[in-house]
C-alpha cells in the first residue's frame, strides 16, 4: 500500500548549535521531522521504493499517485517504454552518446567535435528533453547561423545537421525514442555557398613557393628548409597535415628497390593502413634532408607539426606567408584558395594532366567515391582544356554533293494516302531470296475509298532504318507494316525506312450505327484487315492480341481504341455494345 511520510531525522549538536558526530562529549540529541515529504510504493517487481517527493503534501501525493499509476499500467501490459528515458535530461543521453562513440574506435577529436557540435544545436534551439527534439526549430537556428556566421557555410549547416540525425538515430536504435524528429531534414546544396574552395598550384609557382619557403626564415616551430620538404613530401604523395605530422623516419623505405612511405592505420583518415610509392626525384630530395639531420631518431616525427599541448599548428598560416614571399596569390582572382590543403588537390590535378586513369588516381587518393576525386580534387586549366579541345578531328568540308546526300538521307516519310502523289503506283522494291519482305501475290482489290496500298510500298531497298517511336519493336518489324484496328477514321500511310509502313488512322465523326460519314462501314474496315494479313497491300504485322479481334466474326472494339487493349467505356453504353455484322462477300 503507498504510503505518504516524513523521515525522523536525528542530529548531534555541540553546545554552539554545530553538527557533530554520535558520541562526541558534551553533545545534545535533536530529533525532528523532515522538510520535504517521501513516498513509498512497491514496484512492477515487487520491490518496496521509497523516493523523495516534494516540500507540499498536496504535491506530494500527486507524485505519489502518479507513480502508482505507472506501475498499475506496466503490471498490466500498457506501460510506455520511452517514458524512463524521457524523464532523463538531455545531458545524460549526450554523455550516453559520447562512451557509445568511444567503444566504436572513433578518435578523441572526432568524438568531442560530435558532441559539441550536438550541444551546440541543443543549447541554440533550447532542448532539454528529448521530446523537446523538433526539426523545423534545428532547420530555423540553422539558417539563422548561416546568416549571421562568417564561417557558417552551407556545408557546416549539413555537418551539424547531420551529426543531429546520427544521434536521434543512435536514440531510435537503443529505444529511447518511438522515432526520428529530424529525418524529415534534407541537406542544403552546398554548390550554391562555397566559401572556401581550394585551388591546385601550378608548376611554376610550386617552384617560386619551394624556393621563398628554402630561404624563408622559421614560421609555426618550423625552418625553412622542413617547410620546403614537407611541401613537396604532401604535393607528391597526396597526405593530409594529419598524417604528416605521424611520418617518422622508419615510415621511409628508400633502400627498397620501389622506394614507398607507409603511414599506420591508426593515422589515416580511413582506419587503414597506407602504403604509396615516392618519386624518384623525391626520394634523392628525402637522402639529401635527412642527411642533415643525424640527430633524428626513429621514432621522432619528422615534422613537428603539433604543439606541445598536442594542438596542429597553423599550416595554413605557413603556407600563406610562403606564398607571399614567392609573389604567388593565396586567393586568386576567382576566389580560390591556396591553402595547405592545396597541395592535395595539386597532386590529384597533377595525377589526371599526366593522363593517370581514373581508377588509378582514385586509389592513390584513397577515396572511397571516384566522383570526388574527378570533381572536387581535379582541377583543369584553361589550357588543359584548349589542348583537349585542339585534339579533335577538323570539320570537315560541305560540298554540294554532300548537301545533296543529307537531303536525301534525311527523308523518313511518303507523301499521305489520298493525295496525287501517294494514288500514283510505284514499282515493287527487289527482294532478296529468302528474306521476308514484299511478295509478288497477286493483290486484292480494295473496297472503294481512300487507297492503302500504294502508300504502303517503301521508298528503296536501301532505306534499312527499323522503323521504332510508332509501336513496340518485335521481330520482323523491318519488313513488315501495321495497321491500326481504328473504325469510322480516315487512314494515312507512312512509309519508313528498312521496307516497312505504318497506318495512322486520323479519328473522324461517327453515327450510333457505327458507320463513318464516309461510307465506310465496320465491315469493309475488317475486310481491309483481313486483306493486309493475306498479303494485299502487303505483309502484315499484327500487335499482340489485335489479329483475335479481326477474327471475332464481326465482334470489334469500339471505334478509336488501341488494338489489344480493352474499351474503356461499360457494355452499357452505346459504343460498349457489339454488333454482329458479316464482312462483304
Amino acid at each position: 500500500m503507498p504510503a505518504l511520510f516524513k523521515l525522523r531525522i536525528t542530529r548531534y549538536l555541540d553546545e554552539h548549535g554545530r553538527r557533530v558526530p554520535k558520541g562526541t562529549p558534551g553533545t545534545r540529541v535533536v530529533r525532528e521531522r523532515s522538510r520535504k515529504w517521501y513516498g513509498e510504493y512497491r514496484d512492477a517487481e515487487g520491490i518496496t521504493r521509497r523516493v523523495p517527493l516534494a516540500t507540499d503534501k498536496a504535491a506530494a501525493q500527486a507524485k505519489l499517485n502518479e507513480i502508482v499509476r505507472r506501475v498499475e499500467r506496466k503490471e498490466a501490459g500498457l506501460h510506455d517504454p520511452y517514458e524512463e528515458h524521457e524523464a532523463r535530461p538531455l545531458a545524460e543521453h549526450l554523455e550516453d552518446y559520447r562512451t557509445f562513440l568511444r567503444s566504436k574506435g572513433s578518435t578523441e577529436k572526432h568524438v568531442g567535435q560530435t558532441i559539441r557540435r550536438i550541444e551546440a544545436l541543443c543549447d541554440g534551439c533550447g532542448f532539454r528533453r528529448l521530446s523537446e527534439i523538433d526539426a523545423p526549430k534545428v532547420a530555423a537556428w540553422l539558417a539563422e547561423r548561416r546568416r549571421a556566421g562568417r564561417r557558417f557555410s552551407a556545408q557546416t549547416s549539413n555537418f551539424y545537421q547531420d551529426l543531429a540525425k546520427a544521434f536521434c538515430a543512435w536514440l531510435q536504435a537503443h529505444d529511447r525514442i518511438a522515432k526520428n524528429p529530424l529525418v524529415t531534414l534534407r541537406r542544403l546544396n552546398v554548390a550554391t555557398d562555397r566559401r572556401h574552395d581550394r585551388r591546385a598550384l601550378t608548376e611554376e609557382e610550386f617552384g617560386r613557393l619551394l624556393r621563398a619557403a628554402s630561404e624563408g626564415p622559421v614560421v609555426e616551430g618550423l625552418s625553412g628548409p622542413d617547410r620546403a620538404m614537407l611541401y613537396i613530401l604532401a604535393t607528391w604523395t597526396g597526405f593530409r597535415r594529419a598524417e604528416l605530422a605521424a611520418l617518422t623516419p622508419r615510415s621511409l623505405d628508400l633502400d627498397s628497390e620501389q622506394a614507398t612511405v607507409r603511414l599506420p592505420a591508426q593515422f589515416s583518415k580511413r582506419r587503414k593502413a597506407e602504403r604509396l610509392p615516392l618519386h624518384p626525384a623525391v626520394v634523392e630530395r628525402l637522402r639529401a634532408w635527412l642527411a642533415a639531420r643525424p640527430d633524428l631518431a626513429e621514432g621522432t616525427p619528422l615534422f613537428a607539426l603539433r604543439t606541445p599541448s598536442g594542438h596542429f599548428r597553423k599550416t595554413s598560416k605557413m603556407m600563406r606567408l610562403d606564398l607571399e614571399r614567392a609573389g604567388v596569390a593565396y586567393r586568386d582572382e576567382e576566389g580560390l584558395f591556396a591553402d595547405f590543403h592545396a597541395n592535395r588537390h595539386t597532386f590529384i590535378s597533377n595525377l589526371s594532366r599526366a593522363g593517370v586513369p581514373l581508377a588509378t588516381a582514385q586509389k592513390l587518393a584513397r577515396h572511397s567515391d571516384p566522383k570526388l576525386t574527378a570533381s572536387r580534387y581535379t582541377h583543369l586549366g584553361l589550357d588543359v582544356q584548349a589542348g583537349a579541345i585542339a585534339s579533335l578531328p577538323a570539320v570537315p568540308g560541305l560540298g554540294a554533293a554532300d548537301q545533296e546526300r543529307g537531303a536525301a538521307g534525311d527523308r523518313v516519310a511518303a507523301p499521305v494516302a489520298g493525295t496525287p502523289a501517294a494514288d500514283r503506283p510505284e514499282p515493287a522494291p527487289a527482294v532478296p531470296e529468302g528474306s521476308r519482305g514484299v511478295t509478288d501475290a497477286p493483290k486484292r482489290k480494295a473496297p472503294p475509298g481512300r487507297g492503302l496500298g500504294a502508300s504502303c510500298r517503301p521508298e528503296s531497298p536501301a532505306d534499312a532504318v527499323h522503323p521504332t517511336g510508332f509501336e513496340p519493336v518485335t521481330f520482323g518489324s523491318v519488313d513488315r507494316c501495321s495497321i491500326q484496328l481504328s473504325y469510322g477514321c480516315d487512314a494515312h500511310a507512312l512509309a519508313v525506312r528498312g521496307g516497312g509502313y505504318l497506318t495512322v488512322w486520323r479519328p473522324a465523326r461517327k453515327d450510333v450505327r457505327g458507320f463513318s460519314p464516309q461510307g465506310r462501314s465496320q465491315g469493309e474496315v475488317r475486310w481491309l484487315v483481313r486483306t493486309a494479313r493475306s498479303g494485299g497491300p502487303g505483309p502484315s504485322l499484327w500487335p499482340r492480341g489485335a489479329g483475335s479481334v479481326a477474327r471475332r466474326r464481326g465482334r470489334s472494339r469500339r471505334s478509336g481504341s488501341l488494338p489489344g487493349r480493352r474499351p474503356s467505356c461499360g457494355s452499357d453504353t452505346r459504343w460498349g455494345r457489339r454488333r454482329r455484322r458479316r464482312p462483304p462477300g
